[in-house]
C-alpha cells in the first residue's frame, strides 16, 4: 500500500482525466511542444493526452500551376485522394477555393505564400486556426533554411524540405517547429538559388523567344542555416523592417469614413553567435488598449501592441526600449494597430466627380488625387467599376508615365502611375462611351487603389537606433527599412 499522499493525489488525478476528461481543454501551442497538456490542480505534474483530432493526417506543397512539389504523410489514413480533390479545386478557380473548408470527409486547411499552397489535411474537425498557424511556422522554417521559398528553390533543395517535414512533424503532431531546434537535425546543405525568374514585361523579349529574366538574389533571401564554407563567409548583420498596412474608406465629399493602420516589425538575424539587441523606439509612442477617445497632439498612440517572447519591455504600455534576445532567422518581434484621424493623416487627398454629358448618353468621369507624402508614392494603381454597356473610353491624362486601359473582362477601369511625387497633384479624365440606355451615377466606382511608400509610416513609428551588444570582434552592419503598403484602400465617387 503506498503512503505517500502525492503519489496517491497523482494516481488519482490521472485516472479521473482518463475516466472524466474536462469538457474544456485549454490548448498551449508553443515553440516546442504541440500537445494537448492537462495539469493537475496543485500538483507539478504533466500528463500529455495527445487527442486524434490534433492530429495532421499530411502536407503538401502545390505550386500555382498545379504541380505538387513535396508530399509527406504523417498517418496511415492519408493517401492521393485529398491532394487530388485540392487540386481539382484549385482548376475551378482560386476565388472558389476557401482557406478552410471539408470535402469527402476531409478537412482541408492551405496558406498562400510566394505563388505557392502550404496544404495540410485532418480526418477530423480539427481547429482552423492551430493548422493555419502550424503551417505558418513551416514556411518560416523553410525559408530560414532555404533562404527564398519558390519553386525552383523547392525543388534544387527538395531532400533538404523533406528533412525538414520529418522533423517538423511526428504522427502527425508538431515536435519541433522552431529554427534552432531542427538545426541539429538537419544534414543537408542548403543549395542557394541565386537566380529569381520572372516574366519579362518587355515587349521585344517575347518577339525574340525570350520569355523570362533574371534578378540576383537579394542579401534577405539568403539561407540562415547554410553550411560551414558559406557561414564562415556570411557577413555579420541584421535587418529590421517596419512595414504597415493601409485600410481606409474615404466618401465622395473627400470626408474619413475610416482609417487603421496594422503595423509590423520584422527581423532577419543572420548576426554570429547570440548576441542581445536593444531597440530604441521614438519617446512620444503610448499603448491606449481601453480608451476610445485620443487626443490630438505629436504622440504615436497606438490601439494594440503585440510582443514576441524574445522581447523584454519595462513599459508595455509606452514601449520605447525593447530588449531582445533574437534567435536564427526571421520573426516578428513587434505588432500593433493604429486606427482614426487624430492618430493617422490620409496619405492622399481626393476630389471626384461623376457627370452626365449633355445631349449624349456618355458621362465624364474625372479624379483629383494630390498627395500629401513627403516621399514619393510608387506603383499606384486606381481601378473602379463601369456599367458593362460602356464599350470603349476616351482619356486624359497629365504625365506620359501615366496609363489607362477599359477592361471590357471585368467592366473596370484601371488607371496606372509610376511615380506619385511628394505634395504632387495628378487628374485623369475618361469619358465612358456608352451604346445603349442612359447610364446611372450609382453604378460607377468605386475606386479601389493600390500603392507603396518606402521610407514613411503613416503611424509615426520611428527606430532612433539598433544597438548589438556583446560583440566586440567585429562591427555588424544593421539595415532598417520603412515600408507602407495599401491592404484595402477604397474611394467612394457618389
Amino acid at each position: 500500500m503506498m503512503s505517500n499522499p502525492l503519489k496517491i493525489i497523482k494516481i488519482l488525478s490521472l485516472f479521473n482525466l482518463l475516466i472524466n476528461p474536462p469538457s474544456h481543454v485549454e490548448f498551449s501551442f508553443s515553440y516546442e511542444t504541440c500537445e494537448t497538456c492537462y495539469k493537475i490542480p496543485d500538483v507539478n505534474f504533466y500528463f500529455h493526452f495527445i487527442d486524434a483530432k490534433m492530429k495532421v493526417d499530411e502536407i503538401f506543397i502545390v505550386s500555382e500551376r498545379l504541380v505538387t512539389i513535396v508530399h509527406k504523410c504523417y498517418t496511415l489514413s492519408c493517401n492521393n485522394s485529398a491532394r487530388d480533390i485540392f487540386l481539382e479545386k484549385l482548376k475551378k478557380g482560386e476565388h472558389q477555393t476557401l482557406p478552410y473548408f471539408t470535402d469527402d470527409n476531409t478537412w482541408f486547411h492551405f496558406i498562400k505564400r510566394e505563388k505557392l499552397y502550404f496544404v495540410a489535411t485532418t480526418n477530423k474537425d480539427t481547429s482552423p486556426i492551430l493548422v493555419i498557424e502550424i503551417l505558418t511556422r513551416l514556411y518560416h522554417v523553410i525559408k530560414d533554411f532555404c533562404g527564398v521559398v519558390s519553386e525552383d528553390s523547392l525543388h534544387e533543395n527538395l531532400l533538404l524540405v523533406m528533412e525538414v517535414l520529418n522533423e517538423f512533424m511526428d504522427f502527425g503532431l508538431v515536435q519541433l517547429s522552431t529554427t534552432e531546434k531542427l538545426q541539429p537535425h538537419i544534414q543537408s546543405t542548403p543549395v542557394l538559388t541565386r537566380f529569381n525568374r520572372q516574366p519579362t514585361q518587355d515587349i521585344t523579349s517575347r518577339v525574340f523567344g525570350i520569355e523570362k529574366k533574371s534578378l540576383p538574389t537579394p542579401v534577405t533571401d539568403t539561407p540562415v542555416i547554410s553550411s560551414s564554407v558559406i557561414k564562415d563567409k556570411r557577413k555579420n548583420e541584421i535587418f529590421v523592417d517596419l512595414i504597415e498596412r493601409v485600410t481606409g474608406v474615404i466618401n465622395a465629399d473627400g470626408s474619413i469614413s475610416r482609417l487603421e493602420v496594422n503595423g509590423a516589425m520584422k527581423v532577419k538575424n543572420f548576426l554570429h553567435g547570440s548576441p542581445q539587441l536593444k531597440i530604441i523606439l521614438n519617446d512620444n509612442v503610448i499603448v491606449q488598449r481601453n480608451s476610445r477617445i485620443k487626443a490630438y497632439g505629436d504622440n504615436v498612440q497606438l490601439d494594440t501592441c503585440v510582443f514576441h517572447e524574445s522581447a523584454k519591455v519595462d513599459n508595455p504600455d509606452s514601449p520605447q526600449v525593447l530588449t531582445v534576445y533574437p534567435h536564427i532567422g526571421e520573426f516578428t518581434l513587434m505588432s500593433y494597430s493604429v486606427s482614426g484621424e487624430s492618430s493617422i493623416t490620409s496619405p492622399f487627398h481626393f476630389v471626384s466627380s461623376v457627370q452626365p454629358i449633355e445631349q449624349s448618353r456618355d458621362m465624364m468621369v474625372t479624379l483629383r488625387i494630390k498627395s500629401r507624402l513627403p516621399v514619393p508614392c510608387v506603383n499606384v494603381r486606381l481601378k473602379f467599376g463601369v456599367p458593362r454597356s460602356v464599350s470603349n473610353i476616351s482619356q486624359h491624362l497629365d504625365s506620359p508615365d501615366q496609363s489607362a486601359a477599359l477592361e471590357k473582362n471585368d467592366g473596370t477601369i484601371l488607371w496606372t502611375l509610376k511615380t506619385l511625387p511628394p505634395q504632387a497633384e495628378s487628374v485623369a479624365q475618361f469619358r465612358l462611351i456608352n451604346q445603349s440606355g442612359p447610364l446611372n451615377r450609382e453604378d460607377v466606382g468605386p475606386v479601389r487603389m493600390k500603392f507603396e511608400i518606402s521610407g514613411c509610416l503613416l503611424s509615426g513609428m520611428k527606430i532612433k537606433t539598433v544597438k548589438v551588444l556583446n560583440q566586440e570582434q567585429t562591427t555588424p552592419q544593421k539595415w532598417l527599412r520603412y515600408i507602407t503598403v495599401s491592404d484595402s484602400f477604397l474611394v467612394k465617387l457618389v
